[in-house]
């Protein structure tokens, strides 16, 4: 049986750690995949009479686009869902021969 068409869309990792946000993007461009990064910052105001007691946090959003023939692209997204889900975006030391 073969699969043939054509997949297109984009993946979204969320996350609140500046750190992990490097580790992934570095990830990304060391492999050519596109991607978009959408930020949201929020402040809460803890007493209103001290505008300075605010917390602000910065939440991440990775828009990861993706596009190609299903075999192509498939060991992508299982690549990303397997780090995402605590397998580390470290750099891939050497491909086993």
């Amino acid at each position: 049986m073969d699969m043939t068409g054509w997949l297109s869309g984009q993946v979204f990792l969320q996350t609140v750690d500046d750190a992990e946000v490097q580790r992934v993007t570095a990830f990304l461009n060391a492999r050519g995949i596109a991607f978009q990064m959408l930020t949201l910052s929020e402040r809460m105001t803890l007493d209103e009479s001290d505008p300075a007691s605010g917390v602000t946090t910065d939440r991440y959003s990775i828009g990861v686009q993706l596009a190609g023939f299903p075999q192509v692209i498939g060991p992508i997204v299982n690549d990303l869902i397997q780090r995402t889900h605590g397998g580390g975006w470290e750099q891939d030391v050497a491909e086993p021969a």
